[in-house]
C-alpha cells in the first residue's frame, strides 16, 4: 500500500512538472521530430526560466529516443528564445548556436549542419549584424547544392531566410531564386506560405513590377485572413498602401495604414508598427497634413529610440521631421533636423550602412563568379571523359595529345582561381578587421589590437609573396602584383593616421598638449613616430605599419634627437618604448 501511494505521488509530481512543457509523440525520423517540437515553440518575453522548463523534457526525449539531434535543436530553441528575452544579441544565444553547429558537424549530417547554420546567420540578420551573418550565408550558399532538401528541416523556413539575408543585401537573384523554391515546399495554405509570398511582392516592388508585386500582396492579404495571422495582414495592407501612394492615392493608402496600424498594435508587432507610421507620415506629409504628420512621426519614434539596430529608422524619422519643418518654414527645427542628420550618418558608418552592404554584395558576386568557373571546369572534365570513352584508338591518340595540352591550361586555370581564393580570403580578412574597428567606436584600445592585428597581417602576407616567388605562383604574381597591392594597402594611411591620431588625443591629452607646448618644431611625420612608440611598438612593428625599413626608423629616431638637441630627446623619450 505505502509503495502505491509513493507511486501515486510521483505520478501526480510528474504530470504537475511537465503541465507545461513541451511534448513529442513517437515519431520515426529526426527530421519530423524537430519540426514537431519547433511546432511547439513559444515566446515567453522575458522570463527565462519559463523558457528553459518549457525546453528541458527535450533532453530526456533525446536519451528515450537515442536521438542526439533533439540536443542540437535544444540549443538552437534555447538560443532563439534568449534571443527573444534580450532582443538583442548575446553572448547565451551565440555560444549556443556555435555549439550546435560544432555538434551537427561531429554527427556527420549535413542537412542537420546546414539547418543549424541557417537559425545562427537569420540570428546575426535580424539583429542587423550583416558584417558576421555574410560569411555564414555565404557559406550555406556553396553547402546548399550539398544537401537533400526533403531530409531538412522546416525547408520553406531556411530557404525564406536565406532569401531574407540576400535580398538585404541586394542581390535580387539569389532572393527570387530562394524564394522560389521556399515556396514548392511550403504548405499551400500555411503560415510560412504567406511570409514568402510577401517577400516576393516585396522583391518585384524592388525591380519597379508593381502589378505583380501587387498581386502577392493581395494573395498574401486573403491567406492571412484563412489562417488568422493578423501581423502579416497588417504587413500586406501596409506593402499594397506603398503602391497606392505611387500611384497618388493618398486617401486609399492611408485607410490601409490605418488598418495595418490596428493589426500591428494589437499584437504588439513594434517593428511593424513604427515602419506603419513612417509611412503614414510620409504620405500626411504628401498631402500637406503636416500636424497628423507629426503626430504619426512622433509615434514612430518611440519605437525607433528602442533598438540600436533601428539606427537607420531614426535617419528615415528624422527626414520626415525635416520635411515637416522646411514646409512649415521652421528654421530652427529644421536645424535641428539637419544636425540630428548628420549625426546618424555618421553613426550609420559604424552599423550597416548601404555602402557596407554594397561592398558585401561586391564580396558575394565574387565567390559566385569563382564558384561558377570551378563548376564549369568540372562540367568540362566530365564532358572530356565521355568522349575519351567512344572514342577509337586513333582519336584516342588524338584526344591524349589535346588533352595533355588542355592539362596544361587547366593547371594555370586552377592555379589562378587558387591564387585568386587566397587573394579574396585575405581582403576579406581586412575588410572585416577594418569594421571590427569601426564599430569599436574608434577608441585607442581598439586601435591597439587593430595595429597588433595589422602587424601579424604584414608579417604573414610578407611570408606568403616570398612562398608564392619560389612557386609556379611566381608568375601569377608578378603578372598582376594583387598580393603585393593588399600588402600596400595595410599601410597606415593619411585617413588611417587621422584616426589614430584623434583616438590617441582623446585618450592622452595632457601628453600631445604637452609636447605640442614643449616642442612645437616636431611635424606630423614626427608624431607618427612618437605616437606608435608611446603604444610600446617596436621598430620592426612600425617599419612594418609604415612600409619603410627598420632601419629608416632608427634614422628617423636619431634624426628628431639631433633636430630638437640631446637633452629635449631624453624628456621626450622617457615617455616612449625604446
Amino acid at each position: 500500500m505505502k509503495l502505491l501511494n509513493i507511486f501515486f505521488c510521483t505520478l501526480v509530481f510528474a504530470n504537475t512538472a511537465f503541465a507545461d512543457s513541451i511534448k513529442l509523440e513517437d515519431l520515426f525520423s529526426s527530421k519530423s521530430r524537430i519540426e514537431y517540437l519547433i511546432k511547439q515553440e513559444r515566446d515567453f518575453g522575458t522570463d527565462n526560466i519559463a523558457l528553459k522548463n518549457f525546453l528541458k523534457p527535450i533532453i530526456s526525449y533525446s536519451k528515450i529516443y537515442d536521438d542526439e539531434s533533439l540536443l542540437i535543436a535544444y540549443d538552437n530553441m534555447l538560443a532563439r528564445g534568449f534571443a527573444n528575452v534580450y532582443d538583442s544579441a548575446n553572448a547565451r544565444s551565440t555560444n549556443l548556436y556555435l555549439t550546435a553547429i560544432k555538434k551537427a558537424k561531429n554527427t556527420k549530417d549535413k542537412e542537420l549542419e546546414f539547418w543549424t547554420k541557417v537559425n545562427y546567420g537569420f540570428y546575426l540578420y535580424d539583429l542587423h549584424n550583416y558584417t558576421d551573418a555574410f560569411p555564414v550565408f555565404l557559406g550555406l550558399r556553396d553547402l546548399l547544392p550539398q544537401i537533400s532538401l526533403k531530409k531538412l528541416p522546416n525547408p520553406d523556413i531556411s530557404l525564406r531566410n536565406m532569401a531574407y539575408f540576400f535580398g538585404s543585401i541586394g542581390d535580387a537573384e539569389a532572393n527570387m531564386e530562394y524564394l522560389n523554391l521556399a515556396r514548392k515546399h511550403a504548405a499551400p495554405q500555411s503560415r510560412e506560405m504567406g511570409s514568402i509570398l510577401d517577400a516576393l511582392g516585396t522583391a518585384y516592388l524592388k525591380l519597379a513590377d508593381t502589378v505583380t508585386a501587387f498581386r502577392y500582396f493581395k494573395e498574401v492579404e486573403s491567406l492571412s485572413k484563412f489562417n488568422g495571422d493578423e501581423v502579416r495582414l497588417g504587413k500586406a495592407l501596409g506593402n499594397q498602401a506603398l503602391i497606392y501612394r505611387g500611384k497618388g492615392d493618398f486617401g486609399k493608402a492611408v485607410d490601409l495604414l490605418l488598418e495595418d496600424l490596428v493589426y500591428s498594435e494589437r499584437n504588439s508587432s513594434n517593428q511593424n508598427t513604427m515602419y506603419a507610421y513612417i509611412l503614414l507620415a510620409r504620405i500626411y506629409v504628401d498631402q500637406g497634413k503636416l500636424d497628423l504628420a507629426e503626430n504619426a512621426i512622433k509615434r514612430a519614434s518611440n519605437y525607433a529610440t528602442q533598438k540600436v539596430y533601428l539606427k537607420k529608422s531614426e535617419k528615415e524619422i528624422t527626414e520626415v521631421r525635416l520635411q515637416i519643418a522646411v514646409k512649415r518654414q521652421d528654421d530652427h527645427s529644421e536645424l535641428l533636423a539637419r544636425r540630428r542628420l548628420i549625426q546618424i550618418n555618421d553613426s550609420l558608418q559604424l552599423w550597416n550602412s548601404d555602402e557596407k552592404l554594397q561592398q558585401l554584395k561586391w564580396l558575394a558576386d565574387k565567390q559566385k563568379y569563382i564558384h561558377r568557373i570551378e563548376l564549369g571546369k568540372e562540367q568540362f572534365e566530365k564532358e572530356l571523359f565521355k568522349k575519351r570513352a567512344y572514342s577509337i584508338v586513333v582519336v584516342l591518340l588524338l584526344a591524349l595529345s589535346i588533352s595533355l595540352y588542355f592539362l596544361f591550361n587547366r593547371k594555370l586555370k586552377v592555379r589562378r582561381i587558387i591564387y585568386e581564393r587566397r587573394v579574396l580570403g585575405l581582403q576579406m580578412e581586412k575588410y572585416l578587421s577594418d569594421q571590427k574597428l569601426m564599430e569599436a567606436n574608434n577608441n585607442l584600445s581598439s586601435f591597439t589590437i587593430y595595429l597588433k592585428e595589422k602587424n601579424e597581417y604584414i608579417a604573414n602576407l610578407k611570408d606568403e609573396i616570398e612562398t608564392v616567388k619560389q612557386t609556379s605562383f611566381s608568375v601569377i604574381e608578378n603578372e598582376r602584383g594583387q598580393l603585393q597591392a593588399l600588402l600596400e594597402s595595410h599601410l597606415m594611411t593619411e585617413d588611417k593616421w587621422s584616426l589614430f591620431k584623434e583616438a590617441f588625443v582623446k585618450e592622452y591629452p595632457l601628453f600631445y598638449n604637452d609636447i605640442l607646448r614643449k616642442f612645437p618644431e616636431l611635424t606630423e611625420s614626427n608624431l607618427r613616430f612618437i605616437f606608435l612608440g608611446k603604444l610600446g611598438l617596436k621598430n620592426n612593428e612600425i617599419s612594418n605599419l609604415l612600409g619603410v625599413t627598420e632601419d629608416a626608423v632608427k634614422k628617423a629616431k636619431q634624426r628628431l634627437k639631433k633636430k630638437i638637441g640631446e637633452d629635449r630627446y631624453t624628456v621626450l623619450s622617457s615617455n616612449l618604448k625604446s
